[in-house]
């Protein structure tokens, strides 16, 4: 008999009373383990005797800033992490990529997409996409399914990064340039075209190969083989 995985613990920090209990509501209704909580004090205690797999972050909280709690906890780096906000701002933005959230986004929030992406996020955490390509973190690295190791730049590695986290899915131009430290309505997006045909190119003098990297037309880039962050 095969077992099912274990539901998925989803850990919804909001203090909008009717939003919270919606979001609640809907993902339990989908399947998953949902718990809410109205403030940061509170998921401190909770979290004391607790687990959960996702986080769901709102950051305007009544005793405390989402993302300057989110920036210290080192605690959830084995999570994910998805920021729902008000914020629209470009700066919250890198600054929330940053501190660590896999996704951020701007309020009003379709319910189906949040649990679209908690799916998402649990298939990486658990390891169950078979993997071919490694992202070392240690030596700012891309491991080939063969072994062979390619170099990177600092911004190639932050870029692959952001990329790995949503392997096969188109990750956009916007959010590239958040997660390389940069606000998109002042950036020359030809950086970024060329950033990505450097790495192209690097790679096939190197392996004599293409890399997994494709243009996703009007929606931004993606690395369409499996491939995980992690040590070599």
């Amino acid at each position: 008999m095969t077992l099912s995985p274990p539901l998925a613990r989803v850990l919804v920090i909001e203090d909008e009373p009717d939003l919270q209990d919606a979001l609640v509501t809907y993902l339990n209704m989908e399947g998953l383990d949902a718990h809410g909580l109205s403030s940061l004090a509170d998921a401190q205690v909770w979290m004391g005797s607790n687990d959960f797999d996702v986080l769901l972050l709102d950051l305007g909280l009544p005793d405390g800033d989402g993302l300057s709690w989110l920036r210290k906890r080192n605690d959830l780096r084995d999570k994910g992490v998805i920021i729902t906000t008000a914020r629209s701002d470009a700066l919250s933005r890198v600054t929330g990529v940053r501190a660590g959230a896999d996704v951020y986004l701007v309020k009003p929030v379709l319910p189906e997409e949040i649990v679209s992406l908690v799916h998402n996020l649990m298939r990486r955490l658990r390891g169950q996409t078979p993997v071919s390509w490694v992202l070392d973190e240690t030596g700012w690295r891309l491991l080939a399914p063969d072994g062979r190791a390619l170099k990177l730049t600092h911004s190639e590695h932050v870029l692959l990064q952001r990329l790995a986290k949503f392997s096969g899915q188109a990750v956009s131009r916007e959010e590239l340039v958040i997660s390389l430290g940069h606000q998109p309505e002042h950036y020359d997006f030809r950086r970024l075209e060329i950033l990505i045909r450097r790495l192209r190119n690097k790679a096939k003098e190197a392996w004599g190969t293409a890399l997994p990297l494709e243009t996703a037309h009007r929606q931004g880039y993606a690395f369409t083989a499996n491939i995980r962050i992690g040590l070599s």
